[in-house]
């Protein structure tokens, strides 16, 4: 059977997506929900809106502490000037 994933919210790298066993939306429709990547890869299992939407919302909390470290790191590694 073919699972057609519907975005409901999508942030950073990551879509929170509702699916269901037709290509049209119909709210009815839906049997569960899950957490992909921008490229379309699932990342959960078929689960309820209350649990993909916390998973989607850890995701999206780890990326964002992951690239304020990167900026730590970038700036200490930049050249600086000395002084004469």
């Amino acid at each position: 059977m073919v699972e057609y994933p519907h975005p409901l919210q999508s942030r950073g790298r990551y879509q929170l997506v509702a699916l269901t066993n037709s290509p049209v939306y119909s709210p009815a429709d839906v049997f569960g929900f899950a957490v992909l990547t921008s490229e379309g890869a699932r990342i959960t299992e078929v689960v309820s809106l209350d649990d993909a939407h916390s998973q989607w919302e850890r995701l999206l909390a780890k990326d964002e502490a992951v690239s304020v470290e990167d900026e730590i790191v970038e700036k200490r590694t930049t050249s600086r000037k000395r002084r004469r």
